[in-house]
């Protein structure tokens, strides 16, 4: 199974799969920021699970990628301009 057109894609983030791994990705960044590394660990290992599913149905390789400002991302490892999830954590 791979995403072929806008639409599909469309409906993928639209699914509540994909709600949680944002919810996830956002997580991770604030516990990383506040140095809780228990809970930023749980979160990665979360994540390690997303990764598989996302390369699964996008056919791409996905990274998580934060600026330290409170910007983060999921960013593919070919094509930086692909973003799939963007977001701001206010610490």
């Amino acid at each position: 199974m791979k995403i072929t057109s806008k639409a599909e894609m469309k409906r993928f983030r639209e699914s509540k799969f994909f709600h949680k791994v944002e919810e996830t990705v956002k997580a991770w960044d604030f516990y990383l920021k506040k140095g809780e590394k228990e809970n930023a660990d749980k979160m990665m290992y979360q994540w390690d699970m997303a990764i598989l599913a996302f390369e699964y149905i996008t056919g791409n390789l996905y990274g998580f990628s934060r600026n330290g400002e409170g910007d983060y991302s999921v960013v593919n490892e070919r094509d930086y301009s692909d973003r799939i999830i963007r977001g701001r954590n206010e610490y």
